[in-house]
């Protein structure tokens, strides 16, 4: 019999990710699509780096902006 393994052929998976979905101006949609074919890299690629560097920069507990009401007690 032969051998029955696959030989894995193609990039290596970047381990789990989820698919968001928007829409850009067809102008911007042209640059990000040539840059990124300039840097070698898919468009979707392009796109994941510059959302992460963004994300990079956030605090997420700054985000939390709740704070008490200036409410004086009753005395």
């Amino acid at each position: 019999m032969g051998n029955l393994t696959r030989s894995r052929v193609g990039r290596p998976s970047k381990g789990d990710r989820h698919v968001f979905t928007t829409r850009i101006p067809t102008s911007q949609a042209e640059k990000i699509f040539a840059v990124a074919k300039a840097q070698g890299i898919s468009a979707s690629d392009f796109i994941a780096d510059i959302v992460l560097e963004q994300l990079g920069t956030i605090d997420i507990a700054a985000l939390d902006s709740q704070t008490e009401l200036p409410i004086k007690h009753a005395s």
